[in-house]
């Protein structure tokens, strides 16, 4: 789907070998809790051994670099929904690494506002196109505020402008949740995300994204 050519990968029927092969990162070595690569077969990165994130473990499929950011970036900014099957494909192949029938799959929720602009709300188009269907609780986070798009600010300025952006609907009391994104940067989002999970009584927290950006805390 992405260039053309013929020939299934392992991932997906819609991802030839080729274009896998730009997928850098994939079987990458990685930080248990926030997913860095990692050059080493320490379980954590200094980052998350100095400053432990509130959620346990994050799985990525790949770097957020090559083919696999163009097709998220042309997917999310510029309606590309034909992307959407691949996406999903490529997501739920990262699921079955990392939860069971019993954990409850929440994505990140996008601001009422953002739904407006873009007319679609892709992580989840995207998890609604998975077969067979998952434990998905899109409600159970709403999104207070989204004060400015997150892509050109320091690690530091995306902890501050994500603070209360979400609030909990659900009593998670007890429950194991996955928390599903699309690129994990500085780990902000996830983390004041999991802050409200736990704080909604959820026994424990992991994350399943499409891609980890290079820049880490």
């Amino acid at each position: 789907m992405h260039c053309g050519e013929k020939g299934a990968s392992n991932f997906s029927p819609r991802l030839c070998p080729a274009c896998v092969n730009q997928c850098s990162g994939i079987g990458t070595a990685r930080c248990t809790q926030c997913a860095a690569a990692l050059t080493t077969d320490d379980a954590l990165c200094l980052d998350c051994l100095q400053s432990p994130q509130l959620f346990e473990r994050t799985t990525a499929f790949a770097d957020y670099s090559g083919v696999l950011q163009h097709i998220i970036l042309a997917y999310k900014f510029h309606q590309q929904l034909k992307f959407a099957p691949l996406l999903a494909d490529i997501l739920n192949h990262t699921l079955t690494t990392q939860h069971t029938s019993d954990t409850l799959i929440i994505p990140i929720p996008q601001h009422d506002d953002i739904t407006r602009t873009r007319g679609f709300v892709p992580l989840l188009h995207i998890l609604k196109q998975i077969n067979p269907p998952l434990n998905l609780e899109h409600t159970a986070l709403i999104r207070l505020h989204h004060k400015t798009l997150q892509i050109n600010a320091s690690a530091a300025q995306r902890r501050t402008q994500i603070k209360g952006a979400f609030a909990a609907t659900h009593d998670l009391s007890g429950v194991s949740v996955l928390l599903i994104d699309d690129v994990y940067t500085t780990g902000a989002t996830l983390n004041e995300a999991a802050k409200v999970c736990l704080e909604a009584g959820a026994k424990n927290v992991q994350c399943v994204v499409l891609a980890r950006g290079k820049w880490v805390k």
